[in-house]
């Protein structure tokens, strides 16, 4: 009597890695120094499109400049049986700006890229970078408007922040144009005021520039001089 031998046998997926693609967590953001809310996901396959488990992938941040952190230092992930590989969680860098995350396999030629940004932080500082140190005959307009600079935490410009300033309420003061006494920072991080007129008091002054979150104001050194008197002149701007 004739015997079979059997053997148990396993149509496997071909084990070398061909492709790597992003296919989660991009295009994403965060506030500097605060942590991404998704983790980053590549998928790894082999030649004919079929997904590669057990397949190391290294993701690589920008050295410099905008930029972000795994937890714990760990910049690598293995796939699994869906050739699925997930990042460690990941913090902004104090650096605002917008940057690309590369995802790599070794034997693979071309990478997988995560677009993300890091916005700017609350409002951390402010400073009076224009319009401080000038004068105007009373009753007369200022030359220069007054110009802040609000910045987070992180040394990056604060767009769309709201600064208020506010003048001495007796004595030599001045009033802003049609009574508006805020300004919106623009992406640079500055805001500059309306046209600024003398009262009619002579003397000097200083008025001062303020905005949410930010416990100091800063001031701006300013004299109403008498008609007749030394008149305009340039401040810093």
């Amino acid at each position: 009597m004739s015997k079979t031998a059997r053997f148990s046998l396993t149509n496997q997926s071909g084990s070398v890695a061909a492709a790597i693609a992003a296919t989660s967590g991009t295009p994403q953001s965060a506030p500097i120094s605060t942590a991404f809310g998704s983790p980053l996901m590549v998928t790894v396959t082999n030649s004919t499109g079929i997904p590669v488990s057990g397949v190391t992938v290294t993701f690589t941040a920008p050295g410099s400049g905008a930029s972000c952190t795994f937890v714990g230092g760990v910049k690598t992930a293995t796939t699994n049986g869906s050739g699925v590989a997930m990042s460690a969680g990941f913090t902004a860098n104090g650096k605002a700006g917008s940057y690309s995350v590369t995802a790599s396999v070794s034997g693979v030629s071309t990478t997988a890229g995560f677009a993300l940004t890091n916005m700017a932080g609350a409002a951390a500082s402010i400073k009076a970078s224009g319009g401080s140190s000038q004068s105007a005959t009373i009753s007369t307009a200022f030359s220069n408007p007054l110009v802040a600079t609000v910045k987070d935490s992180g040394g990056n410009p604060v767009s769309g922040a709201i600064v208020t300033f506010t003048t001495p309420s007796s004595g030599a003061s001045g009033s802003f144009a049609g009574g508006v006494n805020t300004a919106t920072t623009n992406p640079s991080g500055i805001a500059t005021s309306a046209a600024f007129t003398a009262n009619a008091t002579a003397g000097s002054y200083a008025v001062s520039a303020s905005v949410g979150g930010v416990s100091t104001s800063v001031s701006f050194s300013l004299s109403n001089t008498a008609a007749g008197g030394s008149g305009h002149h340039h401040g810093n701007n």
